[in-house]
Parts: structure tokens; sequence; C-alpha cells
């Protein structure tokens, strides 16, 4: 795994999750896209974490590397389309091997997903939100000075 030459010494943990068909098979149309979720742990100056808004609470930035790229500079391209700022990953948290079964069909094979969970410091000054707040027509983005435990996936 690239990580592991990369970063060492993160947790890899491994967990099965029973889903409903509909999660089934958007999980199943997810891993022909690639197989990594990367959630990002972004921290600026002031050690804020930036939080972007999720469908229910306030979530760190997030999403799917393509297939095509490498998953950190995929990672770090995935924080600055979706949030303005510029970053640079310093450490990886914990990855988990995700294995999704079809609850309602329990002979369908799993299908898995690596969640990997990311710790980067902001790098660009001009993007700061404080100077000139970059505008997103997706989701709303902010500075905490906690991260909060819904923030990053449990998993």
């Amino acid at each position: 795994m690239a990580l592991e030459e990369a970063y060492s010494g993160f947790p890899v943990n491994q967990t099965t999750l029973a889903v409903p068909r509909g999660a089934y098979e958007r999980a199943s149309e997810k891993c022909e896209r690639g197989i990594v979720d990367a959630y990002v742990q972004l921290y600026n100056d002031d050690e804020e974490v930036l939080l972007v808004e999720g469908d229910d609470d306030w979530v760190v930035p997030h999403g799917e590397p393509r297939a095509s790229e490498r998953v950190v500079p995929g990672t770090e391209r995935i924080v600055q389309e979706r949030t303005g700022v510029d970053c640079e990953v310093t450490d990886v948290r914990r990855v988990t091997i995700l294995g999704i079964r079809d609850e309602d069909d329990p002979d369908r094979p799993p299908v898995y997903r690596l969640i990997a969970v990311f710790t980067a410091e902001e790098t660009s000054e001009a993007d700061t939100l404080d100077e000139e707040p970059f505008v997103s027509t997706t989701e709303d983005i902010r500075w905490e000075s906690t991260l909060p435990d819904s923030a990053v996936p449990s998993h």
C-alpha cells in the first residue's frame, strides 16, 4: 500500500456493515469509480479545523480521489475544489477496510471501501477564510477551534 510507504504508524481497522439494498447498490457503483473515501482534518496556523456543512451536521472535507490519481494528491485536490483552501497532507490518522453487505440478500458478495482519515495543514495564505472568504456554491465552510466527534466517520 502506497500510504504505508509514505506514512508509518497508523492503525488499520477492518469492519463490515450490512446495509439496505439501495445503499449496497450505491456502494457497488462507488467501487467502480475507485475504492477510497478520503476525509481530511485540515488545520490552519491558529490550529482551527476546517469544517464543511454536511447533510445533518458539520463535517471535515471529504471525497473520492479519482481512480487515475494517487490518493494524497487527489485528496488535496478535493479539499481545494470543495473549499478553496490549499493544503498539504501531513499524516494518516487511520485507515479502515470497510466491507459492505446487502442486508436484503446475504448471499451477495460484499463490496469493499477504504476509509482514510488524513491530517493536513493549510498552505495558502490568499485563500484563508479570515481575509477573503471563499464562496462555495455547493456547501458552506467554517473554521472551528475544536473537532466535533461527529465530524469524522467512526469506522
